[in-house]
């Protein structure tokens, strides 16, 4: 083997190691929620609910083609969510008191799609910046420390 190759070939093993890294437990359980897009849930609780995102502040959101809808799910042990943002699948922890709600080291995968990244963007910093929460109904409406609706959210029956 050349210098040149072996040194090709060692310039791979870092990539290697990452994507042989075991990933968190959060990020694994999302891609096995089977969702029907058209139940809801009788009585949809935070925890344990498929929230799909409808809204960021006022402006509704859409599924771009051929993508995950952005949605959310929150694990109860350990506190852990996951999701989509319509494109990358994201991960994290948070944390619940009463009605307050913070979210904490989220993380995602990092592709490029060609629609959606504002979006996905505006979604994964409303979590950041999540105080409170509150169901009404099927609706999930996450808002900052001073009242202002960030998210709004629909529950949806998993399979």
């Amino acid at each position: 083997m050349s210098a040149i190759q072996r040194s090709i070939a060692l310039s791979f093993v870092p990539v290697l190691l990452m994507a042989c890294a075991r990933r968190p437990a959060a990020e694994n359980t999302a891609v096995t929620d089977t969702v029907r897009p058209d139940a809801s849930v009788s009585a949809p609780e935070l925890i344990n609910t498929y929230w799909k995102l409808t809204s960021l502040a006022d402006t509704p959101v859409t599924a771009t083609d051929n993508k995950s809808e952005p949605h959310m799910v929150l694990k109860p042990d350990p506190k852990q969510v996951n999701g989509s943002g319509g494109c990358n699948r994201f991960f994290g922890s948070y944390q619940t008191s009463g009605n307050a709600l913070s979210f904490a080291g989220i993380g995602s995968t990092r592709m490029a799609c060609p629609s959606g990244m504002d979006t996905e963007g505006a979604f994964l910093s409303a979590l950041g910046r999540a105080a409170t929460w509150r169901v009404s109904g099927q609706q999930l409406e996450l808002s900052d420390s001073t009242g202002a609706v960030l998210a709004r959210f629909e529950a949806r029956a998993t399979k």
